[in-house]
């Protein structure tokens, strides 16, 4: 892969697949069974997205053209009152926010955490997680990471508060982190 990179590092004779993000109703269907929230069931009435309680596919969410749904349309879903050939695929700073501060996002994570508690040790539910998130068993470095931050005192050593989500355990920021990373919202 080295003498390919040196060769094309355009990409332009397609040697490798071009890296994308995962449309919206794809990384939240992800996000759902990631966390083992996801409703499998087929067909059926729509439901509102923005609803905590509605567990099915995004495809079953209700799309309405004159209020869109505020996730749809923080994360490129086309103007459902017009026809576009493709969709625009944008990276704004609001994206990122949301990860970071949604309640759904931030539920996805406590669940995550929950069904990871089976297992005893914090290495092997790191394991799990990657495996589970990732398709891939962690590096001897993101373990020690993960272990680092699982293991860090909850105050700096002034004294002051963690400047942490206070509201969320060690293991739900993590599973937060995780959730959020770029290897779980792109395709490589």
């Amino acid at each position: 892969m080295p003498a390919n990179l040196e060769i094309d590092p355009e990409n332009r004779w397609l040697w490798r697949m071009n890296r994308r993000r995962l449309d919206v109703e794809a990384w939240r269907d992800a996000l759902l069974a990631a966390a083992g929230n996801l409703d499998r069931t087929a067909g059926g009435p729509s439901g509102n997205l923005a609803s905590a309680d509605f567990r099915r596919r995004t495809l079953y969410g209700t799309v309405s053209r004159h209020n869109l749904d505020g996730l749809l349309r923080l994360f490129d879903f086309p103007d459902p009152n017009i026809t576009s050939e493709r969709r625009n695929v944008t990276t704004v700073p609001l994206q990122q926010l949301f990860v970071l501060n949604s309640e759904f996002l931030i539920g996805q994570a406590r669940a995550l955490s929950i069904s990871l508690a089976g297992e005893i040790d914090d290495a092997l539910k790191i394991n799990r997680a990657y495996c589970r998130l990732y398709g891939r068993e962690p590096t001897a470095d993101e373990v020690a990471f993960g272990l680092e931050f699982l293991t860090a005192p909850e105050s700096t050593e002034a004294g002051e508060a963690s400047p942490a989500n206070s509201s969320l355990s060690r293991w739900e920021q993590y599973a937060q982190v995780l959730l959020s990373a770029n290897e779980f919202t792109f395709v490589d």
